[in-house]
């Protein structure tokens, strides 16, 4: 995938961003001490989430060198330079094998649709890599807490520069499918505000 065209995204939906971290925050019953954000889109929302929960910390999945190169001055507003330490970079394939299971209490994937397989593999190897009580939290949307008026600002712009980054749709049903495929269905729930989204909690 094009990184100049993920980094226009990732900067448009600065704005964005908040709203899908407060979103996420509502279902953690407790802080997440780990978080792991993956994906080429990550960033925003895991660094967000550190202003909300002061004792986390945040692994990032990159496989793009560039994005990883990039990422201090691309994310520079959202790093709180007093707590240096809690992010790290991770410059891996978007499903890292080097990792041990069960190592975060919260696994985010924003464009999880970009890459998603019908058999769910990708879900099943993200879901390895939470803690008991953990949840991923992955799909794809402006999230529910986003002002109607920031998403009519980007909407256009953000659906071209998506679309030139082969964005899939995936409906309900085979988000469902891909699911069901991972071995998650009993333990998951699709939710539908601010776009279409799966929690996968780990008991």
């Amino acid at each position: 995938m094009d990184a100049a065209i993920i980094r226009a995204v990732n900067k448009l939906w600065l704005p964005v961003y908040p709203g899908i971290a407060r979103q996420i925050a509502e279902h953690c019953t407790r802080p997440p001490g780990r978080i792991l954000e993956a994906g080429c889109f990550s960033g925003g929302i895991g660094l967000m989430l550190l202003q909300q929960f002061p004792e986390s910390t945040l692994s990032l999945a990159l496989e793009i060198e560039e994005l990883a190169g990039t990422f201090a001055s691309d994310w520079e507003g959202l790093i709180d330079a007093r707590r240096p330490g809690r992010y790290q970079i991770l410059p891996a394939p978007l499903v890292f094998l080097d990792r041990p299971p069960r190592t975060f209490d919260l696994v985010i994937f924003r464009g999880v649709f970009f890459f998603l397989d019908e058999g769910g593999d990708l879900l099943s190897r993200l879901y390895r890599f939470l803690s008991p009580g953990g949840f991923v939290f992955a799909g794809g949307g402006y999230g529910a807490y986003t002002p109607p008026e920031v998403i009519e600002q980007i909407a256009e712009e953000s659906r071209r520069l998506n679309q030139a980054l082969g964005r899939k749709i995936f409906s309900r049903e085979a988000f469902e499918q891909a699911i069901a495929g991972a071995g998650l269905a009993a333990r998951s729930r699709i939710i539908e505000e601010g776009g279409l989204w799966a929690i996968m909690k780990k008991a």
